[in-house]
């Protein structure tokens, strides 16, 4: 494949973001915007164009300039451009097309070869077995055609191995090797997917998910409880009912994980950290 490799996945929007999140930090490597471009609802960057972090449903459809924006991926040299399509298949073309099913499964598949990807299956090319999740941490044993080792990466929730294999099966395809894709898995942040926040002073905790599907929330909810069983639970809906849930969480005393939904990321985390900061502060 010529460069720029034309990456497209296939998928849930919350699901495409964490596939494509993970992804983008295993292809930079050592170089953060260096070697991947992106074109999601969430980000937009071709190398000479870049958009971050609209608020959800704001932004203009990456995908209708597409021409402009592979232009300026190639005139930047940037090896790589990862497209987020939905849950159809592409219209423009791509190199190598990832889709990824609700259950965690899926395919990658480039002109000349195909491999599939399961956290359940034993028969999928691609693996993972020995699934461990609890404190912001996912561990599994990944397996591919051409490796075998455990890698973690920093999200809540079994169910994200799904995202994680759909990225390592990209890279098998690309001939990434383990190390380079095992530290990018380590190193990657989707923080409007899972993204854990703390207070100042270690009491009351928060996992963010923006997605406008329940059911995504709904499953972040029921991983808290299971990830953090020695923590009260609360899920708050809205930036506007931060405040009060954490007030309750200092009143209780102990530690508290709220899962925050329906609201834009940028919202639930600025509302978590001010109504934090301002009641660590007086019990200081």
């Amino acid at each position: 494949m010529t460069a720029p490799v034309v990456i497209g996945i296939v998928a849930g929007p919350r699901d495409g973001e964490v596939t494509s999140a993970l992804l983008r930090t295993i292809l930079d490597a050592d170089e953060p915007y260096g070697r991947a471009g992106v074109l999601g609802p969430r980000e937009t960057y071709d190398g000479v164009e870049w958009t971050p972090r609209p608020a959800p449903g704001a932004g203009e459809d990456p995908l209708a300039r597409w021409d402009d924006h592979l232009a300026h991926v190639r005139k930047r040299g940037l090896p790589y451009l990862i497209a987020e399509l939905g849950e159809k298949d592409p219209s423009p073309r791509v190199d190598l097309l990832c889709t990824l099913g609700a259950g965690g499964a899926g395919t990658a598949r480039t002109a000349g070869r195909g491999l599939s990807f399961s956290a359940r299956s034993p028969m999928a090319d691609v693996g993972a077995g020995a699934i461990r999740s609890g404190y912001g941490l996912i561990r599994f044993r990944a397996t591919t055609p051409t490796w075998d080792d455990v890698v973690a990466l920093p999200l809540t929730g079994a169910f994200n191995a799904g995202p994680a294999l759909a990225a390592i099966s990209v890279c098998e395809l690309l001939g990434v090797g383990p190390e380079q894709v095992a530290d990018g898995l380590l190193h990657a942040r989707a923080s409007a997917h899972g993204g854990l926040y703390a207070s100042p002073d270690q009491r009351v905790f928060a996992l963010i998910e923006d997605s406008a599907d329940p059911r995504d929330g709904a499953r972040l909810a029921e991983a808290a409880r299971a990830d953090y069983e020695a923590f009260s639970h609360e899920t708050v809906r809205g930036a506007g009912a931060v405040d009060v849930a954490v007030a309750r969480a200092y009143e209780r005393g102990g530690n508290t994980m709220l899962v925050l939904l329906g609201d834009s990321a940028d919202r639930l985390e600025d509302a978590f950290q001010l109504a934090t900061r301002r009641r660590a502060a007086l019990g200081a």
